[in-house]
């Protein structure tokens, strides 16, 4: 009789990865906008549900100051998974606006350098 393969482990995420993601979630629920614009490179572009910003300067004037941090958002991050390249790792969040309201999505960001440098924003039920 044959053997069945070994099931494999699931793929870790690089440490430095996980402690960009760690860190991103406690400053932004903090309303620190200085220290959430530092985690993204200079030349930085974010997909939010195909809304694009390009640059840190556009990604916190235009979305995570005005609909996150000045709205009083919070971050409950569920699971953080290696994505699909080396360089990626995509985090499943619960969001709470200010107002009560609630989000669930998934940030699908390449890092480099210490920075998230390409993030990928979806909806998720």
């Amino acid at each position: 009789m044959a053997t069945p393969p070994a099931e494999s482990a699931p793929a870790a995420v690089a440490t430095e990865q996980r402690a960009l993601v760690d860190r991103f979630v406690k400053t932004i629920n903090a309303g620190d906008a200085r220290g959430v614009g530092a985690m993204f490179a200079e030349s930085a572009r974010f997909d939010s549900v195909g809304r694009i910003y390009s640059g840190r300067a556009e990604i916190m004037d235009r979305f995570l100051v005005p609909e996150v941090i000045e709205a009083g958002g919070t971050y409950t991050l569920l699971d953080v998974t290696p994505g699909a390249g080396a360089d990626r790792v995509v985090a499943r969040y619960d969001f709470t606006t200010g107002s009560g309201g609630g989000e669930r999505f998934t940030y699908d960001c390449a890092v480099a350098d210490g920075a998230f440098t390409d993030c990928v924003g979806r909806y998720v039920g």
